[in-house]
């Protein structure tokens, strides 16, 4: 089957140079998913974030923090986006870690979090993880619940995609 990418249309097999995959870009092709991640223009980015089938989060690199979000990750969180852009992961996941003293990203317990490793890894060129997995304690109205969460990354431009692929509690699959 012949793979285009859904706004060029050019064939996508034709257009990935690199050795890595586009685990999160799947079926755009690498050049259209720059262009729009550069051209600045937020209606471009956003109908880029809405054509991806999952909750996806796109990443900056300094300060480590979300920059945009499709309405898919919105609706996961239950969150507007002023609750999630200019935020770090850990505080959109509400992990118990991200509202400590030292911060999401800096408390000592951030350290072996295999999502933000996968995050700042993916900020390398080339680099992209699929089903990144680790359980979080998630902070709630009533206390703390485990979620077993699942995530693929991937380097793009400046940015980083983080797809959240599972956002599960106690065997009941929370997407958006």
């Amino acid at each position: 089957m012949k793979r285009t990418c859904r706004i060029c249309k050019r064939d996508v097999k034709e257009i990935r140079e690199l050795p890595s995959p586009f685990p999160v870009t799947e079926g755009i092709c690498r050049s259209c998913a720059e262009a729009l991640v550069a051209s600045g223009n937020g209606v471009d980015l956003a109908a880029f974030l809405e054509s991806l089938d999952a909750p996806v989060l796109l990443m900056q690199p300094e300060p480590r923090q979300v920059y945009a979000a499709n309405q898919r990750a919105l609706r996961l969180f239950g969150k507007d986006i002023s609750l999630v852009a200019g935020h770090r992961g850990g505080q959109v996941f509400d992990c118990i870690h991200a509202f400590t003293e030292a911060g999401c990203g800096k408390d000592v317990h951030c350290e072996g979090c295999k999502i933000r490793n996968a995050v700042v890894e993916a900020f390398l060129p080339g680099n992209s993880f699929t089903g990144v997995s680790t359980d979080l304690e998630i902070r709630t109205g009533s206390g703390t619940v485990t979620f077993h969460m699942q995530v693929t990354t991937e380097e793009l431009g400046n940015f980083a995609l983080l797809r959240i692929d599972r956002f599960e509690k106690t065997g009941d699959i929370q997407y958006g």
